[in-house]
């Protein structure tokens, strides 16, 4: 497919058009993909302002940025720059509650497995006390479904959450099974990797924004 050329002499009406057509393509695929500009910026490691300037028709993405976000967002890049780009009805509220409702449908389905787990231990071993410690499983499972998630669909924030979670709750989970665990022994494993996890997303972030300046 034949790209229309992006380059245009400076002061030309034509260019700034252009630069406002993509604006505005980018603006609606955005949000048709039920994203913020940050999260965007997290998923093409471009800073968020970047993305701000290209949808303020302050500049605009190389051909290299518009291939990444037309693969994103399941376009064409002739969609992006065209003024008669195909537009189906926006609806990035729904986008984002289907996200969240895979999320939690992932979830019910960990605690159900370990239902039919815990069930099965039941009536197979009826002796064996440790069944009641299946269901410690349930909620360190729920949280690796919402850290793969939240790297799939989120951006930093949604990330550094669900890790933060996956890290109280395993330890917590320990912690019940084995009560005779000193809490001090626990606190100090897990608010050392609870630092570790705050500095790595601070860095991924502040990396991304300054790979985005240097573009």
């Amino acid at each position: 497919m034949e790209i229309p050329v992006l380059s245009a002499k400076i002061g030309n009406p034509g260019e700034m058009q252009l630069k406002k057509r993509i604006a505005e393509n980018l603006i609606y695929y955005r949000k048709l993909a039920g994203m913020t500009q940050t999260e965007l910026a997290a998923r093409i490691n471009y800073s968020d302002k970047s993305v701000s300037k290209w949808e303020r028709a302050g500049g605009t993405p190389d051909i290299y940025v518009l291939s990444i976000l037309s693969s994103l967002y399941g376009v064409t890049v002739n969609d992006i720059i065209s003024e008669n780009a195909p537009r189906p009805p926006a609806d990035p509220h729904g986008e984002q509650r289907r996200r969240v409702i895979v999320c939690l449908l992932s979830v019910v389905f960990a605690w159900l497995v370990t239902a039919v787990l815990y069930t099965a231990l039941r009536l197979i071993v009826p002796s064996f006390e440790g069944a009641k410690y299946i269901f410690a499983l349930a909620p360190p499972a729920s949280c690796v479904i919402f850290v793969v998630f939240a790297s799939i669909w989120w951006g930093h924030f949604v990330r550094f959450a669900s890790v933060s979670a996956l890290i109280w709750c395993v330890a917590a989970c320990l912690y019940y099974i084995d009560p005779q665990k000193r809490l001090s022994l626990l606190l100090s494993v897990v608010v050392p990797l609870q630092v570790l996890a705050l500095l790595w997303f601070m860095m991924k972030k502040q990396f991304g924004k300054r790979g985005g300046k240097k573009r």
